[in-house]
């Protein structure tokens, strides 16, 4: 029997695509002025890479046959992008709540712009993730 690729495998890149704008912004972020003081939170990388590795094992599995392994591999991987995208907040709230309110200055906005940018990817990463484990990556034809 040969499989056809199937709307899982298209939504599980998106997934992917988007991690990986959440993770580049997030690192332009934290060179900024602003937010450079407060480094690299190595629990938001950790956290979007392993769930990015988790997707793209899902993928590779998912094209030669649907396991329970890739299903436990969605799950894992939805898990891990949420709570990527916790620390993420935990790690930004602050700084923002102050640009917004105390220190609203145009180049403190500019240097916020990444760390706005990384939180919505992050999100969308996350809900996507979730949508894409209702869908096989491949299916029998």
């Amino acid at each position: 029997m040969t499989r056809k690729k199937s709307a899982g495998l298209y939504i599980a890149c998106v997934s992917i695509i988007a991690a990986l704008v959440s993770l580049i912004a997030y690192m332009m972020n934290t060179k900024t002025n602003y937010y450079a003081k407060m480094g690299v939170d190595m629990s938001v990388v950790l956290c979007l890479v392993a769930g990015i590795a988790l997707i793209v094992g899902r993928v590779v599995m998912g094209m030669k046959n649907e396991t329970i392994v890739t299903d436990a591999l969605t799950v894992c991987a939805s898990v891990l992008l949420t709570v990527g995208l916790v620390m993420l907040l935990n790690a930004r709230v602050n700084n923002l709540a102050a640009v917004f309110t105390f220190e609203n200055s145009a180049a403190n906005m500019a240097d916020t712009t990444s760390c706005i940018i990384a939180i919505a990817a992050a999100l969308i990463a996350m809900i996507i993730s979730i949508i894409s484990s209702f869908f096989d990556i491949t299916k029998e034809a």
